[in-house]
């Protein structure tokens, strides 16, 4: 009984110790109800009837918020494309095509807590929602590292963006919550 006894107890003294080492993705995560922003393209995306393509870049400025769970209540995100090597237009922004590579980039997100993460993200387009993106990534640094993040974003082009003029900026909002597990 006494062996029994010392070996419980030495298995909880362990336990703490096995839950502080274990990586910060451990924490469980959070799921955001929340997300919006900003996005600029530069150059600016041609419009719908030029065949011209740009090879540039993507820059998304946002917030996410109602955040439940991981000890982090919301957050402000930066992300980052990496430069298009394929080029792009407002006809590539829109079509649906399922052997095109997703926008990969950076994203880091500052918590309100101070930390951060920083996720290597992939926005994916969405088959029969032109204007929807799919987001998933892995958390590469930070708090939830290892941690997976998904969700789905609805996008608006600026005003003529894409049909007179353009496209240089979309806002966006969640469609579904923002995941990190």
């Amino acid at each position: 009984m006494r062996k029994v006894a010392g070996l419980l107890l030495a298995a909880a003294m362990v336990l703490p110790i096995g839950v502080i080492a274990s990586p910060a993705g451990a924490a469980g995560g959070t799921v955001c109800g929340t997300s919006a922003g900003s996005a600029t393209f530069t150059p600016p995306l041609p419009i719908l009837t030029s065949k011209t393509k740009v090879f540039g870049n993507l820059v998304a400025i946002g917030t996410l918020g109602k955040c439940v769970g991981g000890g982090v209540t919301s957050a402000h995100t930066k992300f980052t494309s990496t430069k298009s090597t394929t080029g792009s237009n407002c006809t590539t922004l829109v079509t649906y095509n399922p052997t095109a590579k997703p926008t990969m980039g950076t994203e880091v997100i500052t918590w309100n807590t101070g930390k951060t993460s920083t996720v290597a993200l992939q926005l994916h387009q969405v088959k029969g929602h032109a204007t929807e993106t799919s987001v998933t990534g892995t958390i590469t640094a930070g708090l939830f590292m290892g941690s997976k993040q998904t969700g789905t974003l609805s996008y608006t082009a600026q005003t003529n963006g894409c049909t007179k003029v353009p496209l240089k900026t979309v806002t966006y909002k969640q469609l579904t919550s923002s995941t990190i597990k």
